[in-house]
């Protein structure tokens, strides 16, 4: 819209004033841009014959000799965006490829549970496009995503948010086919989820939220021969306020006829001081089966979940020491105690105090050490179940290269790969290298050895492309 008023002006000037010629650079907006990632990654494990139990930690035997078992994983994530940001689109998707072969069901795997789950996997876990911040019009979102309200579940639909009255009232909803993404025999159209809510902001640093939830599901009755239907209805209350680096929330949740979930969470920060405090408490009320409320590619395979109480208190302090060295100071305590039931895999009752220290830039800019102890215990049987642990690392970091070394310990450690184990007194050790070969290529080595009842030891090879 300028430049015809500039020429206009230069060429009345006069061709003999050098001072009058004008030269106008239009930089043309970018109507596109986004980022790609792409990465290969190939995995070999191996592991012994478990010896602390008859049976391995999925109820199956162990094998009678080490196992090898490789394993390919290549990943998509990618967004973009145009119209000024108005207009975006989000796609994340992975490709699992067993090399050598897959365990027959029936079979001791000592890298998981049995399962004839169909070779190779591809999982797309987003895909969508979305139209935002046109108001009243605040979000349209169409394809496959995580649900924003209440707690997280994946489905393909839409969902829509409004802005109204000068932004204090918020209006949404969403629905679609829920997605199970390790469900052997799917179905077509059969699962379907519904939900509708409101926000309001009664004060710029206040909001309360409510929200309502129907699900349709269909799932394999107990001796997986027919199909039953399952119906819930979920709901929630959600209080949240914020101020500066600090916030704080409540929620309560139900689902049916009972109370589901309730707690909250509390980040407070004096940066002043270089001082925080971070404190959470939820409790699950009720046992979570067929609908979890909480669908996704890992959950998915842990079976019901009892009700339990989790709660984590964790104070920091940050240090400067000379001109670039930076230690932080940790103190928490953190609890998980079933409220009903017996204790089985990936439903367990741990705790621990533990009080971390992390230097950063010492001595030499880059390098870094951190250290962790630790007093680990089982609530209500704290005689018997209860020791002290240590865990630190080390390593050099840069834009161009990152070598860390360390080790840590779990009482109880979940694995994921394409499959899921439950580990009990793990102590991992682990080195990584990555070096960014290029400004859009990292290549990445990584080792990692589980001291369980036997040794896993695993390496990864990967090639991450950002573009």
């Amino acid at each position: 819209m300028l430049l015809w008023p500039l020429t206009l002006l230069a060429t009345l000037a006069g061709p003999e004033s050098d001072a009058a010629t004008v030269e106008l650079r239009v930089e043309p907006e970018r109507a596109w841009s986004g980022e790609l990632s792409l990465m290969q990654e190939y995995r070999v494990r191996t592991a012994e014959s478990g010896s602390a139990s008859p049976s391995g930690v999925l109820g199956v035997p162990p094998a009678a000799n080490p196992r090898t078992d490789q394993d390919l994983r290549l990943t998509l994530d990618g967004q973009g965006r145009g119209y000024r940001d108005h207009l975006q689109g989000q796609i994340s998707a992975a490709l699992w490829v067993d090399v050598d072969g897959y365990t027959p069901g029936g079979q001791p795997d000592l890298f998981g549970q049995i399962s004839d789950y169909r070779q190779p996997l591809f999982v797309v876990y987003a895909l969508s496009a979305e139209w935002q911040h046109s108001l009243p019009l605040e979000t349209l979102r169409l394809g496959r995503q995580v649900s924003e309200h209440g707690l997280p579940i994946t489905f393909d639909g839409g969902s829509l948010g409004l802005r109204l009255w000068e932004r204090k009232l918020s209006l949404f909803g969403y629905a679609g086919q829920t997605v199970h993404f390790f469900e052997t025999q799917p179905g077509l159209l059969e699962n379907w989820v519904t939900c509708a809510g409101a926000g309001y902001r009664p004060s710029q640093n206040l909001r309360l939220e409510v929200d309502s939830r129907f699900e349709h599901d269909s799932v394999l009755s107990q001796d997986a021969q027919q199909r039953v239907w399952v119906y819930a209805h979920s709901y929630g209350l959600t209080l949240s306020t914020r101020f500066d680096e600090s916030w704080a929330k409540l929620f309560v949740r139900g689902l049916n006829r009972s109370a589901s979930h309730a707690g909250g969470a509390l980040r407070l920060v004096f940066p002043s001081l270089a001082l925080g405090i971070d404190a959470q408490v939820s409790a699950q009320l009720r046992t979570l089966g067929e609908i979890s409320e909480n669908e996704n590619p890992f959950y998915s395979l842990l079976g019901p979940s009892l009700p339990n109480l989790r709660s984590r208190v964790e104070v920091w302090k940050e240090f400067g020491l000379g001109q670039t060295t930076a230690l932080s100071l940790r103190a928490g305590w953190r609890v998980r105690q079933l409220l009903r039931g017996v204790e089985g895999p990936f439903n367990r009752n741990s705790g621990g105090v533990y009080f971390q220290t992390e230097l950063n830039n010492l001595a030499v800019k880059g390098l870094f050490a951190t250290g962790i102890l630790e007093w680990t215990y089982v609530p209500w049987s704290l005689a018997n179940d209860s020791f002290v642990v240590l865990g630190g690392s080390a390593g050099y970091a840069t834009r161009r290269i990152k070598v860390d070394a360390g080790t840590y310990y779990q009482r109880w450690k979940v694995n994921y790969y394409r499959e899921v184990e439950e580990l009990q007194d793990a102590r991992t050790v682990y080195g990584t290298v990555a070096v960014r070969a290029l400004p859009w290529l990292e290549v990445r080595a990584r080792y990692t050895l589980e001291i369980v009842d036997r040794n896993i030891q695993s390496a990864f090879f990967s090639l991450r492309e950002d573009l």
